[in-house]
């Protein structure tokens, strides 16, 4: 993963507060930020192989609440799955493709309100 596409990923995920890389967390195979307000919110991008990436994203809790891969094609770095943690549920939503792209074309356009948003947690 070069730095571009590493900074495209990290601009999807970083909102009022930015992520911040973590030189005492991070490593060769994966990158750590934190929110400078919060030692619990983390972001993690993990290179699963030469074109692949896992992003995992934790709450002011630590709990992992959105896992995310990414396929690294040319400098564009595309979702290729998608799973939320389901409110008030101890379990992760996995989304397809298909429903990855509904989701960004018609759900709230938010990595927190994509979880919040599904009937089937209830």
């Amino acid at each position: 993963m070069n730095k571009k596409q590493e900074q495209q990923i990290l601009d999807y995920y970083s909102t009022t507060d930015k992520y911040i890389r973590s030189k005492t967390h991070s490593n060769a195979h994966q990158t750590v930020f934190t929110k400078e307000s919060d030692k619990y919110q983390w972001l993690v991008l993990e290179q699963k192989s030469q074109c692949e990436v896992e992003v995992r994203q934790t709450d002011n809790h630590g709990t992992i609440t959105a896992r995310d891969n990414y396929e690294l094609t040319r400098n564009l770095p595309k979702c290729v799955g998608v799973e939320r943690l389901c409110e008030g549920a101890n379990f992760q939503i996995p989304f397809n493709a298909d429903e990855i792209n509904l989701i960004y074309q018609f759900g709230e356009q938010s990595k927190e309100g994509t979880g919040k948003a599904d009937d089937d947690c209830k």
